[in-house]
């Protein structure tokens, strides 16, 4: 499993780094207001998929290892298809699309949501390295594109962002399908009603806390534009997405975590591996935030853009959050894994309480830096209630969370494999 995670760490570092190149890009050629629309296009994509994956998603992570791929495949398909319409559409009735760009949310969801049921059946599969590959493959096939439009055909909109999505999807679709297809063969649609009974219990837990995650982490994008436009939001989500970076190791040890623990029923296995990642996870993020606190200002307007001069803003406001919320990626995977997802999705509604009303009464008495703040308040919440239940779920000792020399050893070790 290690290796697995060394790996993992790898890939997310190249596609992050990659991500980065890209956000630049936006934001250089872009600007500000352009770079909001993108932001509020991918996160309609997002709230598609979270609705796409009541039934194709993480719930079959979990259930792949337990019954035929094509029972689960069949059903995932169809309702991906059926969302990616209607989810569209009620979007477009709420105006959560920005304007004149409806059907590229709608055939973009299309594309991507097939495209997630086959990555959650690798992970189901523990294919971690085909996922790797392929999600790291989409990321510079959309970066490619993007330069191609920006420099050589010298189109600088949002549309050429979107073209590069559709490539993208695209590729990593038909790569993940050359994998998939030949399990769908093996299969036979003989209890299909009973194994959707069984996604729709996982999947509906799971997908609710996975909704009401995704409104704290973005809900504040809303809020921003309302109440200082779409400059404003652009700002703003250049200091969320180089925060977030601080997670790459975290969220790659939870993905691989979740696999394993999904295919592992011993629950004093998965409180030891789940408490070794959480210490030195907690390590790791404390050692990045203060690397990505030291940058001067200066910088990250010369690396942005003169119009991106709040960034260094957001991120001091989001610094706790981004510590505390470690803890809750390490834990999220732990209750998922042990069949229990309802603990994560309480956690999930008990920041977004604090979201809505810091959004509320933050956002415009103190501007952008009130949307940091909630989300920090807000990460605070959702991770005091999951290790409450933690604690009380696995009744661990206190000197269980000193961190050892061999486990510290353990993890670099691993990750310098990565270099040879």
């Amino acid at each position: 499993m290690f290796k697995k995670i060394a790996g993992t760490i790898g890939t997310r570092f190249l596609a992050t780094l990659i991500t980065f190149i890209i956000v630049l890009t936006n934001t250089h050629f872009l600007g500000a207001a352009n770079f909001g629309t993108i932001n509020l296009i991918i996160l309609a994509i997002a709230l598609i998929q979270l609705l796409n994956n009541f039934v194709g998603g993480s719930a079959l992570v979990y259930l792949v290892p337990r019954e035929d791929l094509l029972r689960l495949y069949i059903p995932s398909v169809l309702w991906s298809a059926f969302i990616s319409v209607s989810g569209v559409l009620l979007l477009w009735l709420l105006k959560l699309i920005p304007e004149g760009y409806t059907f590229h949310v709608m055939a973009l969801s299309l594309i991507y949501s097939f495209l997630s049921v086959n990555l959650m059946v690798l992970l189901g599969k523990e294919w971690i390295h085909s996922y790797n590959l392929i999600t790291l493959l989409q990321t510079v096939c959309l970066l490619t594109v993007l330069i191609i439009f920006i420099f050589l055909l010298n189109e600088r909109t949002v549309m050429s962002y979107i073209n590069g999505l559709y490539v993208s999807y695209i590729l990593a679709f038909i790569l993940s399908m050359i994998k998939v297809f030949p399990w769908l063969h093996k299969g036979s649609l003989k209890g299909t009603f009973n194994v959707i009974k069984k996604i729709i219990h996982y999947g509906s837990v799971m997908q609710t806390g996975n909704i009401i995650q995704l409104l704290n982490y973005r809900l504040s994008y809303y809020f921003i534009e309302m109440f200082f436009g779409r400059a404003s939001v652009g700002i703003y989500s250049a200091g969320v997405q180089l925060s977030e970076c601080i997670w790459l190791i975290p969220k790659s040890i939870s993905m691989v975590q979740y696999s394993r623990l999904s295919n592992e029923g011993d629950k004093d296995y998965a409180l030891r591996t789940t408490l070794s990642f959480l210490k030195v996870s907690i390590l790791i993020t404390l050692f990045a935030l203060i690397v990505i606190l030291l940058i001067p200002n200066s910088f990250l307007v010369f690396l942005f853009g003169k119009e991106f001069g709040g960034v260094k803003l957001v991120m001091i406001s989001l610094a706790a959050g981004i510590l505390v919320f470690t803890i809750s990626i390490i834990l999220s995977p732990f209750f998922s894994g042990q069949g229990k997802p309802i603990h994560n999705t309480i956690s999930a509604a008990a920041g977004l309480v604090f979201t809505v009303a810091g959004s509320l009464i933050l956002l415009p008495r103190i501007g952008i830096a009130g949307a940091g703040i909630t989300a920090s308040i807000s990460y605070f919440a959702s991770t005091l209630y999951q290790w409450i239940v933690f604690r009380k779920f696995t009744r661990f000792r206190i000197r269980d969370l000193v961190v050892t020399r061999e486990e510290v050893s353990l993890l670099f070790r691993e990750i310098s494999r990565l270099f040879k």
